[in-house]
């Protein structure tokens, strides 16, 4: 048997389980693994965007624009194969090209079009930034991945996260970006996953503190003050409370309660942008909103649970 401290909210929630198991001389309760909903499909959030054809003898006649090599780029076998980033980027240059190329053409036909390409090109770029925001493999895993829990350390990267998230909502707006400003950012959400760690880590409270709560439910007889026995256990029970619930367990689910609230205006933006799809937002509502209104619950319950049994024994809060 390893010697090693437990460290993370799993080891406290069954080691909190197993020793009042032990004091209460029962099988302790089944606390089952945890896992987030599957993210959205990916092709269901891909937002289809029509292709614009250009006739030879008008791209020729962008020779004299920066725009020529931005066509002929996307036309290349590798131009037409991105990343959602590489063509969010693309199509941030395109439209910048499209207005330089319009002010420096005297081609009233050329001019037309122009017009009438820069037009659909603004049209097409929130599409662009949904499927940026929807479909990157990166945010992808840091909205769903099921690694680990948060520590409620430093590390668990609130403040890379929400300049990440921010930083990405900024560009639904027109903008010209640096690929490696995105490439960066994307890359904070893929090593630090803090929203899916914040939603895992509240699924499994809720989970664990209803199972816990239950549990102490159906033992509730063999709890109490009204004889020697009794008082001793509840005595050591007392101590597992403060040692593992109070002293571990809330400091952890403290700083769940924290990250949530730092990241819920971010979070309202995604739920309430008008041109990201549905199930991409009710997928974060459920987790960030209805996930947390359920671990509320799960823990004042067990809170309630434990108080009423100390009132009715007259253990009073600085004894916990």
């Amino acid at each position: 048997m390893s010697c090693t401290p437990s460290n993370t909210i799993e080891d406290h929630l069954h080691d909190y389980s197993s020793r009042m198991a032990n004091i209460l001389e029962v099988e302790p309760a089944q606390l089952a693994q945890v896992s987030l909903p599957p993210y959205p499909k990916i092709n269901t959030l891909t937002q289809s965007i029509p292709s614009t054809t250009i006739k030879l003898t008008d791209f020729y006649g962008l020779k004299h624009c920066e725009l020529y090599s931005l066509v002929a780029e996307r036309n290349t076998v590798l131009g037409r194969i991105q990343l959602p980033s590489t063509r969010y980027i693309y199509e941030t240059k395109l439209l910048k090209a499209l207005q330089t190329c319009l002010s420096e053409t005297t081609n009233p036909q050329l001019q037309s079009k122009l017009s009438h390409w820069l037009s659909l090109k603004e049209q097409q770029l929130t599409k662009v930034w949904a499927n940026l925001v929807q479909t990157s493999t990166e945010i992808k895993h840091g909205l769903s991945t099921n690694t680990g829990f948060i520590h409620g350390t430093p590390n668990d990267g609130l403040n890379e996260t929400k300049a990440a998230l921010h930083y990405l909502m900024e560009l639904s707006a027109p903008t010209v970006s640096e690929q490696s400003q995105i490439e960066h950012y994307l890359k904070q959400l893929l090593d630090t996953p803090l929203p899916a760690q914040i939603w895992h880590t509240q699924l499994l409270l809720s989970n664990h503190l209803e199972q816990l709560t239950h549990w102490l439910t159906i033992n509730e007889s063999k709890l109490g003050c009204d004889t020697p026995p009794k008082k001793q256990k509840l005595e050591y029970l007392t101590n597992v409370f403060r040692l593992f619930f109070i002293e571990k367990i809330q400091p952890i689910a403290g700083q769940l309660n924290h990250y949530h609230y730092q990241l819920t205006p971010i979070i309202k933006e995604l739920v309430n942008h008008p041109h990201l799809s549905p199930s991409f937002k009710q997928y974060i509502h459920t987790q960030h909103t209805l996930g947390f209104e359920e671990y509320s619950n799960a823990m004042t319950q067990h809170l309630t649970f434990w108080q009423e049994l100390f009132k009715n024994c007259n253990i009073a809060p600085q004894q916990i």
